[in-house]
């Protein structure tokens, strides 16, 4: 063989196989200046002539600045895969957080519900693209100040903008939780299937995405040292971006709404869809407490259903009213099966999203919970033709029924324009509660019962 060109040479090695043949491949190094420029090369090439060709393509001006480039970014990328492993991204700590503080669950719908739930959440947070300050080329622009920040600054606002879960945690400040509260009070509220609503997100809802972006980095300084003392951005977010974000719900289902509704529940294929929902207007179930009851939590003869898996994890008891006894009575039990409905949670809710979508109902933002709602007005009403008291004294009472945390929420959303519904006697009431005595209620909330005269 004639001498191999300078820059090439022939190497050798045996295969692990059972021939052990010997294996010829041609090698070409190259790491010298050329015209200036830095060539550097170490790549094997299977023949003779591909190696010429290479050699040819960095000894050519064109060929050096191509090949250049190549090793340019994959100095680059081998630079941000170091830098990604050394401080890694956001959603690579939500990954860590999810593991381990919302694992996955088994058999329990409501846990299950309440997983997804969560998430949802953290995917919107992931996904949200707020304005990139970090930018190698628009950052130092920040720091000079006048005429050219704000140009900076208008940049970034129309073009430099990347994911949320792309950001590192320490590029996460005050500003970028602001950025992220006024880039979600933009964006247009849609249904789990996609359809717009006609509203963008409301302030409520960004308020509890960012409940969920404080507790990532609260638990941060637990996933690694370097994070015990930073700085929870959302702390020091601008409160006047959500300002008044708890306005109070003031609708309500009118007659014709009404109509619409239950004429649709009467139609429906499925008669458990209308049983589920009636039961919550009737006695204010929430949906992950009226799916899954079982004909062992209903007591007939003492005229009560006691529920276990309820949102405060507390168990209480919900009396039967006269109404809801008659739905009741009217479900067929079905042999070696425990469970009133055959629904699971998961496709009820489905179901009934899919349900008030078709009827029009979504888009004036009536959702289920919305039967509660009802229910308590009713049992408010009831309540006080009873008694002869006026609601804001016995919110507690109301409280405990349904099983409502927050007595002051209650008087705030709920005790307003009433109408009837069957509840007898404060007897009743304090026997739904299960407690014995005023005294014992009492003490759940710092509303005091009047003294009656």
């Amino acid at each position: 063989m004639s001498a191999l060109p300078r820059g090439i040479t022939q190497v050798y090695w045996k295969n692990k196989t059972k021939t052990k043949e010997k294996q010829v491949k041609f090698r070409v190094r190259v790491n010298k200046k050329v015209n200036g420029q830095q060539v550097k090369v170490d790549q094997l090439c299977d023949d003779l002539e591909q190696a010429k060709d290479l050699l040819a393509t960095y000894q050519s001006n064109i060929g050096r600045q191509t090949l250049n480039k190549i090793e340019i970014e994959r100095d680059v990328k081998a630079k941000e895969i170091a830098n990604l492993l050394a401080s890694p991204t956001i959603s690579f700590y939500i990954e860590q957080y999810i593991a381990k503080y919302i694992p996955e669950v088994q058999g329990d719908d409501l846990k299950k519900q309440n997983r997804v739930s969560k998430l949802s959440f953290f995917k919107t947070i992931e996904n949200t693209r707020i304005p990139d300050r970090h930018n190698e080329i628009i950052s130092p622009l920040l720091q000079v100040g006048g005429l050219i920040a704000q140009m900076a600054q208008n940049t970034i606002a129309n073009s430099g903008k990347k994911r949320f879960g792309d950001f590192k945690p320490e590029q996460i400040t005050y500003l970028e939780i602001n950025d992220y509260i006024t880039t979600r009070l933009a964006t247009p509220a849609r249904t789990r299937y996609n359809t717009t609503l006609g509203r963008n997100v409301s302030k409520i809802s960004v308020s509890r995405e960012l409940s969920f972006i404080k507790k990532l980095f609260d638990s941060l300084r637990h996933q690694e040292i370097r994070f015990k003392n930073i700085t929870n951005p959302v702390v020091d977010y601008d409160k006047d971006l959500l300002k008044n974000r708890d306005p109070k719900n003031d609708y309500r289902l009118n007659d014709d709404d009404k109509k619409i509704l239950f004429e649709a529940l009467d139609d429906f294929k499925n008669p458990e869809m209308k049983q589920i929902c009636l039961l919550s207007y009737y006695c204010g179930f929430r949906r992950s407490e009226i799916v899954p009851l079982t004909w062992e939590q209903v007591h007939f003869d003492e005229n009560y259903i006691q529920l276990y898996q309820t949102k405060s994890g507390r168990p209480r008891k919900v009396i039967i009213t006269k109404e809801a006894r008659e739905i009741l009575e009217s479900i067929p039990k079905k042999e070696n099966q425990p469970r009133l409905f055959t629904y699971t949670l998961f496709g009820f809710s489905g179901s009934f999203d899919k349900f008030i979508e078709r009827i029009g109902l979504k888009a004036k933002g009536f959702h289920f919970h919305f039967f509660r709602r009802e229910a308590i007005s009713n049992l408010v009403f009831n309540i006080g033709q009873a008694t002869g008291m006026s609601g804001e004294n016995f919110s507690i009472l109301i409280s405990e029924i349904l099983g409502i945390e927050n007595v002051r929420h209650l008087e705030k959303n709920h005790l307003s324009e009433l109408p009837n519904g069957s509840l007898n006697s404060q007897v009743d009431i304090m026997k739904s509660v299960g407690h014995s005595n005023k005294q014992t209620t009492k003490r759940y909330s710092p509303i005091k019962l009047p003294t009656r005269k």
